[in-house]
């Protein structure tokens, strides 16, 4: 039967419910009235006759037989049902007791997000070096303008107001294009927000091809650096045929020894692993190369990776036969990782939190939206204009309003993003992964249905199963 007590605790139902709602759910219990399985339950098979069984909104995740199926796929009576069932949320009287305590945890978010600190996205220029084929921002090449010093001044006047008004922590992101090209030029525009950043106490975070990252860590180092974000496409040589500069010139080596020396003076690594058919393959290569040179050995904080997909906003990638589906990369990488065991050193996913419940003992809270643009999330470019998020920056049709010359809000537009949840989105609102989703990203929505306010939806329930069978040994511990 369940174990209810060795997996992860639940956020009590019983905690939101009233003494005269108490009542009034004891006296319906007393008329055995059929109890109804939650929205968000999810079974997932360990091996059989055991399953792991977990309820998305309360956090609840227990081990349990075929008789316990049996209970969640069927519902039963109060009076022969576990009691800790229902206080854990599995199980409830009605749709409008579910809805009720929906609407509490939906609270629980919002009062956790009106709290979390608000990253500001900072465009320099449009501009890059690089040629790479499924790049994104293609078509913004033509928007290669410097944003000037005025505008650098303007930027961190909104952000600190915003501060100041707001009462919310901030953080400051370069991103591009890239950032970090080599022109004195654009050298002095970094000295100039760097120090901008260190005089408001403003940590500052670098997304860059890592091209010409060594040349500019002195400058770098004058700043409070919360982490260096790159992306690499598989091994060396993989990454050089697909990641050349505009003069043709491989890259993989440049950006390795801006990664060890950016290492070396302290600041944290985060690198983004591009992945598709043609470099899956190639990541035990690069696994061994980022051994070889010590990343692996940086303390915890220093170090991490992510897994990312050729970007899917772009309508005419050059060999889209080499997608993987998000599903079909996480599967395909623990496959690889079953025969590599260095990828485990590489990246572990989260497979959408079962990753966290196993080493932390808890799931995410419940997330009613995953789309950041226009809350926790601006972009400013050097025009002046403000966007939602990175997928949206530079787009006609996506502007938020202006920072330089003068603050202005596109307020009806800021509006249609800051009101983008699950429970606007009505797809969404019967989606029994909905809150892990999070209606998913806005732009992407947008992109392909014309409208923000539709899902953009993942499969979720696939990787969560891959996730389950990845710590099997852990979940089978539990009987």
């Amino acid at each position: 039967m369940l174990n209810y007590n060795s997996l992860v605790a639940a956020v009590p139902i019983k905690q939101w419910l009233s003494v005269v709602q108490k009542i009034q759910r004891w006296l319906w219990g007393a008329m055995t009235k059929t109890l109804f399985p939650s929205l968000y339950n999810q079974i997932f098979e360990l091996e059989q006759g055991k399953y792991v069984f977990l309820n998305l909104l309360s956090g609840a995740c227990d081990v349990g037989d075929e008789a316990d199926l049996q209970v969640f796929e069927k519902g039963s009576t109060v009076q022969s049902i576990s009691p800790e069932l229902l206080d854990r949320g599995y199980f409830f009287k009605s749709a409008e007791e579910e809805k009720t305590y929906t609407t509490q945890r939906f609270a629980d978010f919002n009062g956790s997000n009106s709290t979390n600190e608000t990253q500001f996205i900072l465009v320099p220029t449009y501009g890059c070096n690089f040629n790479c084929a499924y790049c994104y921002q293609k078509g913004l090449e033509g928007s290669s303008a410097l944003m000037s010093q005025e505008v650098v001044a303007a930027f961190f006047k909104f952000v600190v107001d915003y501060r100041n008004q707001q009462k919310r922590s901030v953080m400051v992101t370069l991103f591009g294009g890239e950032p970090l090209l080599n022109s004195a030029k654009q050298k002095d525009l970094i000295r100039s927000i760097v120090a901008q950043a260190k005089l408001h106490d403003i940590e500052l975070s670098v997304v860059t091809n890592g091209y010409n990252l060594e040349e500019y860590i002195p400058i770098l180092q004058e700043a409070t650096i919360r982490e260096i974000h790159v992306s690499l496409d598989g091994s060396r040589h993989e990454h050089n045929k697909r990641r050349k500069t505009k003069d043709g010139l491989d890259s993989f080596d440049r950006i390795l020894n801006g990664l060890i020396k950016a290492a070396q003076v302290g600041f944290p690594i985060n690198i983004r692993l591009i992945i598709d058919r043609q470099t899956m393959f190639t990541l035990p290569a690069l696994a061994q190369t980022l051994q070889e040179v010590g990343l692996f050995s940086l303390p915890v904080g220093k170090f991490k990776t992510s897994m990312g997909r050729n970007y899917e906003l772009i309508n005419e990638y050059v060999t889209p036969a080499d997608l993987y589906s998000l599903d079909e990369m996480v599967k395909e990488y623990v496959k690889l990782a079953a025969v590599f065991s260095i990828l485990k050193k590489l990246h572990v996913p989260s497979f959408f939190g079962i990753t966290q419940l196993v080493t932390r003992g808890e799931m995410y809270m419940p997330s009613f939206d995953t789309c950041p643009a226009g809350k926790s999330e601006f972009v400013f470019d050097a025009s002046g204009r403000i966007f939602g998020c990175t997928a949206s920056c530079g787009r006609e049709g996506y502007e938020l309003g202006t920072f330089y010359p003068q603050v202005s809000w596109e307020k009806s537009q800021l509006q249609q993003w800051q009101e983008r949840n699950i429970l606007a989105i009505e797809q969404c609102e019967t989606c029994s992964v909905g809150v892990v989703c999070g209606g998913g990203c806005g732009v992407i929505s947008k992109d392909r249905t014309g409208s923000i306010m539709a899902p953009n939806c993942k499969p979720i329930k696939a990787i969560m199963q891959e996730g389950v069978s990845y710590y099997k040994e852990h979940f089978l511990s539990q009987f």
